[in-house]
């Protein structure tokens, strides 16, 4: 029956793809006039295209900021209260028995042409996702049609409230322009072959280079790559959105660019709001200007990530000795002024995080990796290492502590990281070379393993402890990599107190189910692995301080208002659902 069940699916997807639907309501035609000035550091075609599901597509030139204002997804969080606030959807929830989770998209959803926001979609969307090797499916077995608006998601094990966010915070894309590589990822799954099978990884690579021709909106903005130039990108009001009436700007125009190139525009009034990283001495700048600065957590923080199958990197006592001679304080405010706080506990879960997850004994073993070079110097000598005649540490075969420390030159705070961290560790007897990459390189180099140390964010925007841990032992290693990247190749699989251990999944094991204390327990053995084995070191987390210039904004919110408690990184950013429901509006 189950097979019946897929067998029709393909058929709807099929058909979907080709089909056209009767209309849905009727829409505001006549827009609103304003224009929002915020920035995004697209990038350019031909490499800028509208995959929603490859690099280069939304994901990269929208980000977690701006894609919900194209693709909806069914829910927007409120941190200060842990409740959903509806978007694409109008009700969801678990069944009564744990078995599943349902969702029913709002009755009035459609799309940028017209036709109605379905449970095809959703099909479609997760069909797709399956191949892609979505984290849903750490939690879910299958994504069943319940009627034209309401799917229900299998769980394949314990319930999870991880799974309800990864659910609620997914873009929902449109079967009419996936529809046939989503029939074909059905076929695939079906068929049982493994996730290495060649019919696999082809379909994978096909849907990566998927480029379609033009793009469907359920939010109430949209683009061509006509609209994107050089200077700023244009996102425009589209009637047929569940917020198209409700929106006040008729425009968003991104800026292109990281802190260099969008800096003057913030002090020249030409930028509404960035979330673009600035040093203290330009947020004073700012703030002399009259322009109004926002506090928000952004819930991650750059890391000193290392090649595994590069010597002596893959040595624990020579990580740990980094660990040491990083004095994180210097460091942190070196990355974003004070904006940035010092890590404390080293476990791979911010600071924050650590009281809420983590159960007391486990906090009291952690190490924190406190400045002592002595102590690092006696865990070099430990290893077989010492100083040369040129004050570097070396093996006994004379392979110094050297390599190359690439980093993403747009990005002011992994910038300012990088550097100091480099110039610390070569005071202790290390010999490192910074090297300023384009971000976008910096980014794919870690992914293919072409890098000695190299820095990106490590935890994320994300209530959830196997969120926190993904980024970036998961992210950027080669568990959650396309087939042909190994990243930092760093090994899940190992001996841990006498017995064989698969981290990758105690990772995933952290969010599943809906018991608490099973969940702290778990994430305390993966915090103490992380914190003895230190795969990676998190020198600190940010504080995003964010321009918001009142003289372009109307409705702005005040400091206390719970939802500056929303991290800026999370998908949740207030600017969503503030320009969303026509909060935010031009002066």
């Amino acid at each position: 029956m189950k097979r019946f069940v897929h067998l029709l699916l393909v058929l709807a997807l099929a058909v979907t793809a080709l089909s056209t639907f009767s209309t849905g309501p009727a829409r505001a035609q006549e827009g609103p006039t304003g224009t929002w000035f915020g920035t995004w550091p697209y990038i350019l075609p031909p490499e800028h295209h509208l995959n929603a599901f490859s690099e280069g597509g939304l994901n990269t030139n929208l980000g977690v900021v701006y894609k919900s204002f194209v693709l909806l997804p069914p829910a927007f969080m409120m941190w200060a209260t842990n409740e959903y606030e509806p978007l694409l959807a109008s009700e969801w929830g678990f069944e009564e028995d744990g078995s599943a989770y349902f969702l029913t998209l709002n009755a009035d959803a459609t799309w940028s042409d017209g036709t109605p926001v379905t449970s095809d979609d959703v099909l479609a969307t997760y069909a797709i996702g399956r191949i892609l090797d979505w984290a849903q499916y750490d939690y879910i077995a299958d994504v069943e049609k319940v009627d034209d608006k309401t799917v229900r998601f299998v769980f394949s094990g314990e319930p999870s409230m991880l799974a309800e966010r990864l659910i609620l915070k997914e873009y929902v894309a449109p079967a009419a322009t996936y529809g046939e590589l989503a029939a074909r990822a059905v076929e695939v799954y079906e068929s049982g072959v493994a996730m290495d099978d060649e019919s696999w990884t082809t379909l994978r690579s096909e849907i990566e280079a998927f480029r379609p021709e033009e793009l469907l909106a359920s939010g109430p903005y949209i683009y061509t790559l006509d609209d994107v130039g050089d200077s700023y990108m244009t996102l425009r009001w589209q009637p047929n959105s569940l917020f198209s009436d409700q929106v006040k700007f008729g425009e968003l125009r991104l800026w292109a660019g990281e802190t260099e190139a969008t800096a003057p525009l913030v002090l020249s009034g030409d930028l509404a709001h960035s979330t673009n990283v600035y040093p203290p001495s330009t947020q004073e700048a700012f703030t002399n200007a009259g322009i109004r600065m926002v506090d928000l957590p952004r819930g991650y923080g750059p890391a000193v990530l290392f090649n595994f199958d590069v010597y002596p990197w893959n040595v624990k006592e020579v990580r740990q000795a980094a660990a040491l001679v990083i004095e994180r304080s210097e460091n942190a405010f070196l990355t974003n002024g004070f904006g940035a706080t010092p890590t404390i506990y080293m476990a791979g879960l911010p600071d924050e995080m650590v009281p809420v997850w983590l159960p007391e004994d486990v906090i009291d073993q952690l190490d924190h990796y406190d400045f002592d070079p002595d102590r690092a110097a006696a865990l070099l000598e430990g290893a077989g290492f010492s100083k040369n005649d040129d004050g570097i540490w070396a093996d006994a075969d004379g392979v110094t502590l050297s390599g190359e420390f690439k980093f993403a030159a747009e990005f002011a705070d992994f910038s300012g990281m990088a550097q100091n961290a480099t110039d610390q560790m070569n005071e202790f007897g290390f010999d490192i070379t910074a090297r300023a990459v384009p971000w976008q390189e910096s980014a794919e180099d870690i992914r293919n393993g072409e890098f000695d140390i190299s820095v990106w964010s490590w935890s994320s925007a994300s209530p959830f402890p196997s969120r926190m841990f993904f980024a970036p032992i998961q992210r950027f290693n080669y568990v959650g990599l396309p087939e042909g990247q190994n990243g930092m190749n760093f090994p899940m699989e190992f001996e841990w107190n006498g017995e064989m251990i698969n981290l990758d999944e105690m990772i995933n094991n952290t969010s599943a189910g809906l018991d608490i204390e099973q969940q702290k327990q778990l994430a305390g053995e993966v915090a103490l692995i992380i914190n003895q084995l230190m795969p990676f070191i998190p020198t600190n987390t940010l504080l995003s301080v964010e321009p918001l210039n009142e003289a372009l904004i109307s409705g702005t919110p005040s400091d206390d208002d719970p939802i500056l408690q929303n991290p800026s990184g999370s998908g949740d950013h207030f600017i969503i659902y503030y320009i969303l429901t026509g909060v935010l509006g031009p002066v």
